[in-house]
């Protein structure tokens, strides 16, 4: 029986461990796991990423249209003519073979008759080029929309955990003073306290209980541009506040030029510029080759067919300056898109400067406030012994406690700033957010 009793106590605390291990893990991986899976639904299901995706699935659509040309076109002809007096019957074979309905007013004819373009000028060539590059653009683009997605919805995410944060040291603050409350009304009986004391306590709970209330109002709005950035009605999960700071990203953060927008314009440059070049090949000579078979028939005839083939060359003199003004046109746009090229990379290292001080400066002010609570919880609990042997009135007690909500508020502020800074590094550098896994 003890030997029994032994092992079943071994193995109560091997639960109990693993139970607690569990817990740990939970703990640690919560927000990373529960974030990384509401960011799998916005990729899913968001309005703004299936559009960008129709987009892109038009540009592919034009690349095999504008390769399409390459190859001409073959069409299946009918033609029912109708004069007001006799008319030959064309074609005639040869030798003449006059029959007695040579000549008819309705006349029928069906056959094929093929086109090719000779690509001699390059002008088809330039168009599949520019709307390949155009795909290559829209399929950036659709990364770009993405990535500003996927970091919306973790940012707003990481809000909603510097407000459960905040919610929860109020919370904290109310639990305090509640209990504060009950030593002064006993100690109001002993005759050690007097009554201005706990009303003091008593407004302070009410004042904190009123910013608990604000904080639940900023919560619902958050939760509802996550869940229009989800697709979805409401966002009602649990969201754990985020303890830890975020980890250190490995890959390398300096690199502006892995972003999706900044590949999306150099795509963009080289379309243009491949538009400037079908541009100029519409004032250059072109070459067609020119095919047909038809089946003549009259009026109770017995028909004749003929094919032909004929080369066309084709040499633009005068449009009044349409082919000009289309060269023109094109020539700006190439320089519109390389100026918004110029302007992105520099915004873009602007952006990344600016998200790399925000870590930085969020980093140290977690360091310091997390002094803070330390001092500020130390600073309470003080305050809370002094005042349950009368040495400090309510208005000491209620500062040291408002102190100490605030130093968490401040904590949870700074490490909620800490997380979305690193992602905006990310963010800059052309990388997912880093809670993201992908599924």
């Amino acid at each position: 029986m003890q030997s029994m009793h032994f092992y079943s106590s071994k193995a109560v605390c091997l639960i109990s461990f693993a139970i607690i291990a569990l817990l740990l893990c939970l703990s640690f991986n919560a927000e990373a796991g529960d974030l990384s899976a509401i960011l799998a639904e916005v990729e899913q299901n968001t309005p703004a990423l299936k559009a960008a995706r129709a987009e892109t699935a038009v540009r592919k659509a034009a690349v095999r249209h504008a390769k399409g040309q390459y190859f001409g076109e073959v069409d299946a002809m009918a033609e029912d003519s109708r004069y007001n007096a006799d008319r030959l019957i064309n074609p005639m074979s040869y030798p003449p073979d006059l029959k007695s309905k040579l000549f008819d007013k309705n006349q029928f004819g069906y056959g094929i008759t093929a086109h090719v373009p000779l690509d001699i000028n390059g002008r088809i060539t330039a168009i599949v080029n520019a709307a390949e590059k155009q795909m290559k653009a829209a399929l950036a683009s659709q990364s770009d929309v993405r990535l500003t997605l996927l970091h919306g919805a973790a940012s707003l995410y990481h809000s909603l955990e510097g407000v459960k944060a905040m919610e929860d040291a109020l919370k904290k603050q109310i639990q305090a003073l509640t209990a504060h409350i009950k030593v002064a009304t006993a100690s109001i009986k002993a005759g050690r306290t007097a009554l201005v004391e706990k009303l003091r306590i008593v407004a302070d709970k009410e004042a904190v209980k009123g910013k608990l209330a604000d904080l639940y109002g900023r919560e619902q709005g958050i939760r509802a541009k996550l869940a229009a950035l989800m697709g979805t009605a409401s966002f009602s999960d649990v969201v754990i506040p985020v303890h830890n700071p975020p980890l250190n990203t490995v890959e390398p953060v300096d690199n502006i030029m892995n972003r999706p927008d900044i590949h999306a314009l150099q795509f963009k440059k080289k379309a243009a510029d491949a538009d400037v070049k079908a541009a100029v090949s519409e004032r250059l000579p072109g070459l067609n080759l020119n095919g047909s078979w038809i089946q003549n028939q009259g009026f109770n005839g017995e028909g004749d067919d003929t094919w032909a083939l004929s080369i066309q060359v084709k040499m633009p003199l005068w449009d009044g300056g349409s082919r000009k003004a289309a060269v023109a046109r094109a020539e700006a746009g190439s320089s519109a898109v390389r100026y918004q090229l110029t302007t992105l990379k520099n915004q873009a290292r602007a952006e990344l400067n600016a998200a790399k001080a925000d870590a930085s400066a969020a980093k140290t002010s977690y360091t310091a406030t997390t002094a803070s609570v330390d001092a500020a919880r130390e600073t309470a609990r003080i305050q809370t012994d002094r005042f349950a042997r009368g040495r400090v009135s309510a208005a000491d007690l209620v500062d040291a406690e408002a102190a100490l909500a605030g130093a968490r508020s401040d904590r949870a502020l700074a490490l909620t700033y800490w997380w979305q800074a690193e992602d905006r590094i990310r963010h800059a550098v052309g990388l997912e957010p880093i809670a993201y896994k992908r599924p």
